[in-house]
């Protein structure tokens, strides 16, 4: 197979958490057999028209709202739908001239791709605290696609964040019809037990996802602050310090275990890890704000 190359560059700005302009520089190969002079056949004029179009349609925009978080994998097949007529071999996407992204059509489900979008553009709102708007594109994807469980989770997530427990607790336990085994959506069910003080059912939610998710810091650190709820700080020391082991820049879980620890008169350790979450917060290490269980 012959393949052609077709290059384009555009700068546009993205975040969620902090809005930077980078330059994007794009090389798109198309592959297919040699035909009459040309690559697939192809008229080439064409196939740069195309590009020239979509990179219009990117260039000096806020790319979080257009392909959703706006990851360069997020903006290559944002990039590969808008080109999908043309037998693509490759996209790649490079970032400042420092790094780059290569997907193919392999990568690239182009039936479930309009979903897709909508819960991507869903995920960036909810980073940017845009809980409402974030719901909007949500509902889409789910009514794209009644199947896609993450969407349903997600959605449960901004219900959280507006205060909507019970709205939430049915959005986790549409995800989990559709996946049984998903993980993450019992660790948000067994926070949406714990504000609404179901406490007899929260620490089984919180096992099943600890068993599905054994290397989510999240997952243990949010059964150990619901053990200190029902006032087993022994079993809670224990999830938190799993839950430092598993990631030990994870600023929330000294705290929590700081907390255990003073409850059970140990002060030095209580300190220690007090001292800790300190340094970690005020050298902006994420304390998985918004997404643990506080």
């Amino acid at each position: 197979m012959a393949c052609i190359g077709l290059t384009s560059d555009f700068h546009a700005t993205h975040g969620s958490r902090e809005i930077r302009e980078t330059k994007y520089r794009l090389e798109i190969r198309i592959e297919g057999e040699i035909i009459e002079g040309f690559v697939a056949g192809m008229d080439y004029d064409y196939a740069i028209r195309m590009l020239e179009e979509t990179v219009s349609s990117l260039k000096g925009k806020y790319l979080d709202d257009v392909v959703g978080r706006a990851t360069d994998e997020n903006i290559a097949l944002y990039i590969m739908n808008e080109l999908r007529s043309l037998p693509l071999m490759s996209i790649k996407v490079i970032e400042d001239d420092k790094k780059f992204v290569e997907v193919f059509p392999t990568d690239f489900d182009e039936a479930r791709y309009p979903s897709v979008l909508e819960f991507n553009k869903g995920q960036s709102l909810l980073l940017r605290e845009m809980p409402d708007q974030a719901i909007e594109h949500l509902d889409n994807a789910t009514e794209i696609d009644p199947e896609f469980a993450e969407a349903f989770n997600l959605r449960g997530r901004c219900q959280k964040y507006l205060d909507r427990y019970d709205l939430a607790m049915l959005d986790y336990f549409r995800a989990l019809m559709v996946d049984p085994e998903y993980g993450e959506a019992y660790r948000n069910l067994g926070n949406a037990y714990y504000y609404l003080d179901m406490t007899d059912q929260m620490i089984p939610v919180f096992t099943k996802a600890v068993e599905l998710i054994p290397d989510s810091a999240l997952a243990y650190n949010n059964r150990g602050f619901a053990y200190q709820k029902i006032g087993e700080f022994e079993l809670a020391l224990a999830d938190h310090d799993k839950a430092i082991e598993l990631d030990p820049s994870y600023a929330e879980a000294y705290l929590d275990r700081g907390n255990a620890h003073k409850t059970l008169g140990h002060g030095t350790l209580a300190e220690n890890d007090f001292m800790v979450f300190k340094q970690l917060t005020d050298s902006g290490a994420d304390t998985y704000s918004g997404i643990g269980m506080h």
